[in-house]
């Protein structure tokens, strides 16, 4: 079990050596954590957050449709305005994923399918459109297309009773430093292509690649520790801990 103290005199020894590792680096996901499964109040603020955004962007789109391609119907109109939103995550999905992928072993495993999820919801709401002509089901559809697209990624619930305001920053703390190790990795990569073998410079980049990698992993390691610190491992933990 990691403990607060120790986090912080860990994060602490990182930013020293490693003082450019949280600047312009930002994660877009878990931007709110909550405790439990919706036992927070805070749990809606992404619905609210996500009713507020993307319903007005379905009324814009579907007028804007309307106005300009006359030869679809109301409720093709409509469906169509859903669908580009749907479309839009899909694109936004996989790059928040790839974040999550090299910066937290946990919540990945909870998340990696999500493109298959939305996958999906499109094809059904492309169905939709053009064959069933539901309202009911396009409800459904863009609920889940919310969920899956944007709720999901913006909280992230499960954490336990006593975890506290600063160990959640500690944990996303170490989450950045995480994948700007991943990317400081990858750019010694990329630039060893442009150098022989031989030369200092590819040593050096070599050196930097290595020295990049073993810090990602490190703190992946630790990562991951902190997440089962401070979170129920998965839904069952959660319920039993109700019992």
């Amino acid at each position: 079990m990691i403990k607060s103290q120790q986090a912080a005199l860990y994060l602490q020894d990182l930013q020293s050596k490693y003082p450019l590792a949280l600047k312009r680096n930002f994660l877009f996901y878990s931007q709110i954590k909550t405790k439990g499964l919706l036992d927070e109040a805070k749990e809606f603020i992404p619905w609210i957050l996500s009713i507020m955004i993307f319903c007005s962007i379905y009324f814009s789109l579907g007028h804007y449709i309307e106005q300009h391609f006359t030869q679809f119907n109301p409720f093709q109109i409509k469906g169509i305005a859903a669908l580009i939103i749907m479309l839009f995550f899909m694109l936004v999905v996989p790059f928040i994923i790839n974040q999550i992928k090299h910066s937290s072993i946990h919540l990945y495993q909870q998340v990696n399918n999500t493109p298959f999820k939305l996958a999906i919801i499109i094809i059904l709401q492309a169905l939709n459109i053009y064959f069933i002509e539901s309202i009911l089901l396009q409800g459904v559809l863009f609920f889940f297309a919310m969920s899956f697209g944007f709720v999901k990624f913006y909280k992230e619930n499960l954490f336990r009773d006593n975890t506290k305001d600063t160990e959640y920053y500690q944990l996303q703390q170490i989450r950045r430093m995480c994948f700007w190790a991943y990317k400081q990795a990858q750019k010694a990569k990329f630039k060893m292509k442009f150098h022989t073998k031989n030369s200092e410079k590819y040593q050096f980049q070599q050196q930097q690649l290595t020295q990049y990698l073993e810090l990602h992993l490190q703190l992946l390691k630790y990562e991951n520790e902190m997440s089962k610190s401070y979170k129920f491992i998965d839904l069952d933990e959660y319920m039993d801990s109700l019992m």
